[in-house]
């Protein structure tokens, strides 16, 4: 899990690591929930400033920032600025005013929509939820898992004996049998376990926690991208041009940050009441936030999306709606194998504990080479919060007076 939106990308990767050979170190909740409470505060400002300046590009007038946790409020602002709609953006809202429901309302999310004094869209930033970072990093180690037991799979079934008959008359390779898949999973836990296989974190980079989309015309994209250049904070590369369906330009971005004297003195008074419910003294806070700060790294980085409003259109209602390919690739999940689902779930758990109000672990409760059925995992992540999930249908204080001995 190696997420370079983070200033402290490493120290989480390091903890991943770790927990996927169930070593758990006893600060190890500390340091996620810490991670996951400073960030947004050490970077919010410089991505805003970001977003301010290639805004001005092409547009010399007052920019407003509103933040919203659900998509509706993203869809209303679309609508309410297709002030000259082209006939297919116009089919779109068409549809979607008519049939709401169709679009997956009331989607949770973390963004900031950012407009112009007309109500015009200028951009949009996103900050992945606890949930889709899960996703993301899940199928990515579950991929890596998944190959390396098919080699070790594949390995085993060619070491076994077979007799002439078969060998002469069966054209295609063997199946290999879920005894032999089920001992290439126990060998690689194994490995696992012992140290013996690492994951490499170019590997499993996630460039996009935090992602801004500019809306811009297509005419103006040369003038925004000659504007990167000129960025002293800023760094753009890896650009990517996408066609079809969906049209946009896409650049990773390193922002660097201000000194660390800068982001300590800036955050000087905050309200630390956000993080109340997340096990951390409040009094240490400060003091905390400042030596945080002093270790983080200098950059960090995030997805920049040119792309122009019609695009910004068909990517919230047309043919490539994004909630539509997140449903597309949870169904994958379904395709990997017990670690893979296992490495998940670990994943899962880590990222819950980060914003839960436990801070204190004594053990993991899922092991890669374990066996578990997903009401076991949901049950384990809600316990992360105030006591046992309520979600039995008749609550357990009550059980004794409907008994009859």
């Amino acid at each position: 899990m190696y997420l370079s939106g983070l200033t402290h990308r490493d120290r989480l990767f390091d903890v991943a690591m770790r927990w996927l050979a169930d070593r758990v170190e006893p600060d190890d909740g500390r340091v996620l929930t810490e991670i996951f409470a400073f960030e947004r505060a050490i970077t919010a400002p410089t991505v805003r400033r970001f977003v301010a300046d290639l805004c001005r590009v092409c547009r010399r007038e007052d920019l407003y920032l509103e933040r919203t946790t659900n998509k509706d409020e993203l869809r209303e602002a679309i609508v309410a600025a297709a002030a000259h709609p082209t006939s297919r953006v116009a089919e779109l809202i068409d549809w979607y005013r008519q049939l709401p429901e169709e679009f997956f309302p009331r989607t949770p999310v973390r963004m900031s929509i950012v407009t112009q004094r007309n109500g015009r869209i200028a951009a949009i930033i996103r900050r992945k939820r606890i949930r889709r970072i899960a996703d993301k990093v899940s199928r990515r180690v579950a991929a890596r898992l998944s190959a390396e037991v098919d080699v070790v799979a594949a390995r085993l079934a060619a070491s076994r004996p077979r007799d002439a008959a078969t060998l002469v008359n069966n054209d295609r390779p063997p199946s290999i049998p879920a005894g032999i898949r089920g001992a290439a999973e126990r060998l690689v836990a194994d490995r696992i376990r012992s140290g013996r296989i690492v994951l490499d974190p170019d590997r499993q980079r996630v460039d996009d926690v935090i992602g801004v989309k500019l809306i811009t015309a297509d005419a103006e994209v040369p003038r925004v991208e000659a504007a990167l250049d000129e960025l002293d904070y800023a760094w753009a590369h890896d650009r990517e041009s996408h066609s079809g369906a969906y049209r946009g330009t896409h650049y990773l971005i390193d922002l660097e940050l201000p000194p660390a004297e800068t982001l300590v003195e800036t955050m000087q008074g905050i309200d630390w009441s956000f993080a109340a419910g997340r096990g951390l003294p409040m009094a240490e806070l400060d003091r905390r936030f400042s030596a945080y700060v002093a270790s983080c790294s200098r950059t960090f980085r995030l997805e920049l999306i040119l792309t122009t409003f019609e695009d910004l259109v068909e990517s919230e209602f047309g043919t490539c709606i994004h909630e539509q390919r997140i449903l597309d690739q949870r169904d994958l999940a379904g395709d990997f194998g017990r670690l893979a689902q296992n490495a998940s779930s670990i994943i899962e758990y880590m990222l819950r504990l980060a914003t839960s109000p436990t801070v204190d672990i004594a053990e993991l409760p899922f092991k890669i080479w374990g066996r578990y059925i997903r009401d076991t995992v949901a049950h384990k992540i809600a316990a992360l919060g105030d006591g046992e999930p309520t979600e039995w249908v008749v609550p357990s204080e009550h059980l004794e007076s409907l008994m009859q001995l």
